[in-house]
């Protein structure tokens, strides 16, 4: 038998041996290795990096026994005296536990078994339990916390980041009566079977980073079946990657300069670290504390402040990140992002994400290297309070849904991991704009399942629905369907996947969810959505409003998105290439080349042109009005200052109204300073055949009707965008895109520009200032 596969044999019937031990009584046994040399001994624990067994001799003497060297019967004997220690009781902790994260689910007593066998019974689709009452808190009466708010309380015993040992306990106990988590379980040992069966994660010299998303998905796999299955081969897995991502032979450095693969880097190993430490010696344990320290914490704090990438982070060898080459002078080599003018610029998505990997970090080493913990907590800490408000107050990241979702993922860990070490998260998970993002998420998602993905969204679907499974057990089910196992995952997964749900499963999210409304318009938010209901071929519209000043803003106040019949009429274009010339703008750069690019400027957008770009950089743009009633819904966005110079009162309205024969409604209203050309803009998949004030768009076999209701003088046409301004910039003419514009020229004083939308023919409609869309009462 190979060595391997007798270890994992072992190690499938073994949990923790140092905690099982204790509840057995001494068992003295004749150990025969492969020589024919015996010992009297009973069996204490086992190294899963070392693969080895520790026995100990009547007289107390301790001895390292290598597995491959033991014979079939003291090979078979070891298999159940772990099985015997891992069906003990145990006994009482010796330290005593922090409470249980929200979230986690209660342990519950086993249902009793369906008569005929142990067969699982039908899985039935039940409601999500009633949403419990939470007391957010106001924006107003929130305090960023400090490092030390961070570092303080943190229980000295692992596991403590995302669950504590409690935390653990309980959801693994869920296992054995709920169906759907069993499912995922069954499918995570699934793909766990087919990681073993790959090798660990490694990069050969120059290779351009990619490896943190994979490590963060490993991480996770493995620590979930190891706390959640108990077998000890996840745990020998677990702890062989985390040596084999923090070795400097496989991985001479972490890539300092793509900050997003070092943040997952970073989080990837302070989650292994602080998971299987139990499977390192002390030796190994400090190679990993120190590689953690130099190649990620350090890089990490130097792109949150701005300064140069230190030389400690950087690879040795000829081709890696951060050495000298002779086209670029010393200091243009692993160099981040420009300083950010931290009085005035609030953070990223990427800013937040490498704040909550040092804030991770820092949790998993304040007892073992509390120096370095404190560097990256203060670091930290400086960056996350400015820039967890910015889900408030409506639970829309300005950047977009898909930012969105990346932040509030490290967001989860952070908070959960807050509470399994010290019992409270500082009021993260349920300050203004947090819980309120799992039913934004919701609502900013389309009947087709597709997303609004304004802005440099380069997606326009969930990328991380696993926020979903644990704003759930924060705020409740907002109207989301239960979550449902699925198939196992590819070694070559990203981030948790299922895992996420499993990780952050409750009862909430395990029922489904009935939503309160079909709109979404919260005064002060960025996003209003409204729709016809819940089905793939419903009526869907979307608009934003948002902040031009944004380091990674389109400028695209007013854009929008909408569906019918099953197909996205009005489309969001997204990004434009990484490579484009001007498209990344750094804080404190220039931003006119920016806005040179179709993609980013006001052109490319769904939306006013008014003496082209909108002018106002800084201009901000909120939800003013939102109505709900069972006829219609809609919302009003106030876009004045963002066409500040050429208009005043300038005013977007969405409507959806609602019935047998529903249809939307688009209206601006504005009144024009000087005598000037108003343009209206939508781009769409669709063929285009305008005619007067009806146009009529074909797309997946449906027709939808655009109607001008007014002004009289405003006529539509079709076009297509500009050919690309280089090689480097996306080429839209050859994807197909075509856009519906309607033009009002010579347009002098008050304006309001109405057009429907429907399926077929044309609604009767008639045009009503927006200011009178809501009857004041």
């Amino acid at each position: 038998m190979k060595t391997a596969s007798r270890f994992l044999s072992l190690a499938s019937v073994c949990l923790f041996a140092a905690s099982a031990s204790a509840q057995l009584a001494e068992e003295f046994h004749t150990w025969t290795n492969t020589s024919g040399k015996t010992v009297e001994a009973t069996l204490i624990s086992v190294d899963a990096v070392a693969k080895t067994l520790k026995i100990k001799t009547k007289d107390g003497r301790e001895f390292d026994v290598a597995i491959a060297t033991l014979s079939p019967a003291d090979f078979e004997y070891a298999k159940g005296r772990y099985a015997a220690m891992q069906a003990a009781p145990a006994g009482a902790p010796a330290v005593a536990m922090p409470a249980t994260p929200a979230g986690t689910p209660p342990a519950t007593p086993p249902a009793a078994t369906p008569k005929g066998g142990a067969k699982t019974a039908a899985v039935v689709k039940k409601p999500a339990p009633p949403r419990p009452a939470i007391a957010v808190v106001p924006l107003s009466k929130f305090k960023a916390p400090s490092a030390n708010d961070y570092l303080s309380g943190v229980a000295k015993v692992r596991p403590r980041l995302i669950h504590n040992a409690a935390g653990w306990a309980a959801l693994k106990g869920q296992i054995a009566v709920d169906p759907v988590l069993a499912k995922i379980m069954e499918a995570m040992k699934a793909s766990g079977e087919d990681l073993l069966n790959d090798p660990e994660l490694t990069r050969i010299n120059g290779e351009t980073g990619g490896e943190g998303p994979k490590a963060v998905y490993r991480m996770g796999l493995l620590g979930s079946l190891h706390f959640g299955d108990g077998e000890l081969k996840w745990q020998e897995r677990g702890a062989r990657e985390l040596i084999a991502l923090t070795d400097k032979v496989t991985f001479r450095d972490w890539h300092p300069d793509l900050v997003d693969n070092l943040t997952d880097l970073v989080v990837a190993t302070s989650l292994g670290y602080d998971w299987f430490r139990a499977g390192l010696n002390a030796e190994q344990a400090a190679v990993i504390r120190t590689y953690i320290a130099e190649k990620g914490i350090g890089a990490l704090i130097a792109h949150l402040e701005g300064e140069e990438i230190p030389e400690s982070a950087k690879g040795t060898s000829g081709g890696q990140t951060g050495t000298k080459s002779k086209a670029a002078p010393p200091k243009a080599q692993g160099k981040p992002q420009a300083k950010p003018d931290v009085g005035k610029l609030l953070p990223d998505s990427k800013q937040m994400a490498a704040a909550s990997a040092l804030l991770l970090s820092a949790i998993c080493l304040v007892d073992e290297d509390p120096s370095i913990a404190k560097k990256a907590a203060d670091a930290a800490a400086k960056v996350f309070g400015k820039g967890i408000v910015r889900f408030a107050p409506a639970g829309v990241w300005p950047e977009g849904l898909q930012a969105g979702e990346t932040v509030m993922d490290y967001v989860a860990m952070l908070s959960e991991s807050l509470k399994a070490a010290s019992g409270r998260d500082l009021n993260i998970s349920l300050l203004e704009g947090i819980p309120q993002f799992n039913t934004a998420r919701m609502h900013m998602m389309g009947p087709s399942g597709q997303s609004f993905n304004f802005g440099d969204a380069t997606s326009a679907a969930s990328t991380r629905p696993w926020v979903a499974t644990w704003l759930s057990g924060i705020a409740g089910n907002p109207g989301l369907r239960a979550v449902a196992a699925a198939g196992k995952q590819p070694v070559t997964a990203a981030y948790f996947g299922q895992v996420g749900n499993f990780i952050y499963y409750n009862p909430h999210a395990a029922g489904d969810g009935t939503a309160d409304t079909m709109d979404y318009a919260q005064p002060g938010g960025f996003v209003a959505t409204s729709r016809s209901g819940w089905e793939k071929t419903d009526f869907f519209v979307a608009v934003k409003g948002g902040e031009n000043e944004d380091t990674t803003a389109q400028l695209d106040i007013g854009s929008f998105v909408m569906e019918a019949g099953g197909q996205r009429w009005g489309i969001e274009l997204g990004a434009e290439m990484d490579k484009a010339p001007g498209f990344e703008v750094k804080p404190g750069a220039d931003r006119t080349k920016r806005f040179a690019l179709y993609l980013e400027n006001t052109l490319g957008q769904n939306t006013l042109v008014i003496d082209g770009n909108q002018q106002e950089l800084d201009a901000k743009a909120a939800v003013l009005l939102g109505a709900s009633t069972p006829e219609r819904g809609l919302a009003v966005v106030d876009m004045t200052k963002a066409y500040s110079k050429p208009a005043k009162d300038v005013h977007r309205g969405i409507m959806v109204v609602r019935g047998e024969k529903p249809y939307i409604v688009v209206q601006d209203d504005l009144i024009m300073k000087n005598t000037g050309n108003i343009t209206w803009s939508m781009h769409t998949m669709a063929e285009i055949t305008p005619s007067g004030t009806t146009a009529k768009l074909t797309l997946g076999g449906k027709t939808l009707v655009a109607t001008i209701v007014s002004p009289a003088s405003a006529t539509f046409s079709a076009g297509v965008p500009p050919e690309p301004a280089s090689e480097q910039s996306r080429d839209l003419v050859k994807a197909n895109v075509h856009v519906l514009k309607a033009s009002v020229d010579g347009a002098k004083g008050p304006q309001s520009l109405c057009i429907t939308f429907a399926l077929d023919e044309a609604p009767a409609h008639t045009a009503t200032p927006v200011a009178t869309w809501v009857s004041k009462k």
